[in-house]
């Protein structure tokens, strides 16, 4: 899924992304915020979904790799990768969702998926 930072409105801690292609598979508008440690998990950013017209709460949160514009999260508990990397400056993102599929070993993962992305 490709999305597009929304430039209508810019907030100091929070991005909003729009969907430009792909399959809506979390939504087709994303919020971005920066962790406001309300939490003891270590996530640098946090995952919002456009649910009708108002924003969900939080979906999962969004933990650094070893590449600083790749981060991961998971959804229903680890039963669903998703990956996030941000390009040019966070202006673009492209999310990758695993659906039913998890790994601990996400380094070895992600320098087998890069070949890909």
């Amino acid at each position: 899924m490709n999305y597009n930072l929304n430039t209508e409105r810019l907030f100091k801690s929070t991005r909003h992304y729009d969907l430009q292609k792909g399959l809506p598979i979390l939504s087709d508008k994303l919020n971005i915020s920066l962790n406001q440690n309300c939490s003891k998990a270590n996530y640098t950013y946090s995952l919002k979904i456009r649910d009708n017209n108002k924003w969900s709460k939080q979906i999962t949160g969004l933990f650094p790799t070893y590449d600083a514009n790749i981060f991961f999260g998971d959804t229903e508990g680890k039963k669903n990768l998703i990956i996030f990397r941000f390009l040019e400056n966070g202006y673009k993102l492209k999310v990758y969702f695993f659906r039913e599929f998890y790994t601990r070993k996400l380094v070895a993962f992600l320098r087998a998926f890069k070949a890909y992305y």
